[in-house]
């Protein structure tokens, strides 16, 4: 006699649809990065054990076999950035939701300015501003500061003599929080081969914070905006400041 099928619960239903999701998540998160290529090739590395031991292959399989053994350990060394990255930005939800440290639009406004100001007179800036997660780790290898921002006071930084003009600007709010900070450059990958000093150390702060970061070309003068691993150039100051609304919420144009 068959035995009946068992009643599907509600919990049941919800137990399916949040590991949908958590997978689903996963593959949003890591798509576009090299972890897409690292995780089908543990794949290819899980068929080909299949196959070895289907085939009596002894050495092979005792030898991925005792590499999907420890499973975990390699995730954790292979994909070490990604879950950092994750873990970071679980920790930035917020249930009541809000802004975090959004500048308003008078700076907002300020910072175009400044920023196409330095690529008309060819001069290299890095413009980091402050979301949910915080950049005090960076901050501590510049210059501290606690300075209302302003587009003079931008341009004494950047300024070619100034003893910080080689570092970024970290921006908290519409406050600067240090100036010359020296941010690490990422390893080269396909993202970044074709970048420059400036542009590959914003990409990799973008990669793992929610930051957005606002960096002018000393040697093209075009000004890119880099934010959650995607990067976008902009052509004038009303497309940086529209671009920058958008990302920290789109509030300060509502009147306009």
């Amino acid at each position: 006699m068959i035995d009946a099928i068992p009643p599907i619960r509600a919990v049941d239903v919800l137990d399916v649809l949040l590991v949908a999701f958590i997978i689903y998540w996963i593959l949003l998160f890591i798509r576009g990065t090299r972890a897409v290529q690292m995780l089908f090739g543990l794949l290819a590395l899980m068929v080909l054990y299949v196959i070895s031991k289907k085939a009596g292959m002894v050495t092979f399989q005792w030898l991925v076999g005792n590499v999907l053994g420890n499973i975990l350990v390699v995730l954790v060394v292979v994909f070490q950035n990604e879950i950092r990255r994750g873990l970071a930005r679980i920790g930035q939800w917020r249930i009541l939701g809000g802004k975090g440290n959004a500048p308003d639009p008078d700076l907002i406004e300020q910072l175009s300015f400044s920023a196409f100001h330095f690529a008309r007179e060819r001069i290299g800036a890095i413009l980091l501003l402050e979301r949910e997660m915080g950049l005090e780790e960076f901050v501590e290898h510049g210059r501290r500061m606690d300075a209302l921002y302003s587009h003079d006071l931008a341009a004494a930084i950047f300024a070619p003599g100034s003893p910080v003009h080689d570092g970024a600007v970290v921006l908290r709010g519409n406050r600067i929080a240090a100036a010359g900070v020296i941010l690490p450059i990422p390893a080269e990958s396909l993202e970044t081969i074709k970048m420059g000093t400036r542009h590959r150390a914003a990409f990799g702060v973008t990669m793992d914070t929610d930051a957005v970061a606002v960096v002018v070309s000393e040697e093209t003068g075009n000004v890119t905006v880099f934010s959650n691993l995607g990067a976008r150039k902009t052509d004038t100051p009303e497309q940086l400041r529209d671009t920058l609304d958008k990302l920290f919420g789109g509030g300060g144009r509502k009147g306009k």
